[in-house]
């Protein structure tokens, strides 16, 4: 590619960059909580940021091993 242009952003591109941002949002939330908790609903809250970061990072995956065309 020459210097000044740009390619444009798939659709795969701007999905993966979108479930990075959301990864970065939950993990950022955990370490602000803290994974233990201080009471039974940050416990369960922290549960559910971690499982969904799981489940984002599994997407990235998915999306990330599909061949480019």
């Amino acid at each position: 590619m020459y210097r000044g242009q740009t390619r444009l952003a798939s659709a795969d591109d701007i999905q993966a960059l979108r479930l990075q941002d959301e990864i970065t949002a939950l993990e950022t939330r955990l370490q602000d909580m803290g994974e233990d908790g201080d009471c039974a609903y940050e416990r369960a809250m922290s549960r559910l940021y971690t499982d969904m970061v799981a489940e984002r990072k599994r997407d990235l995956a998915a999306l990330t091993a599909v061949p480019r065309r």
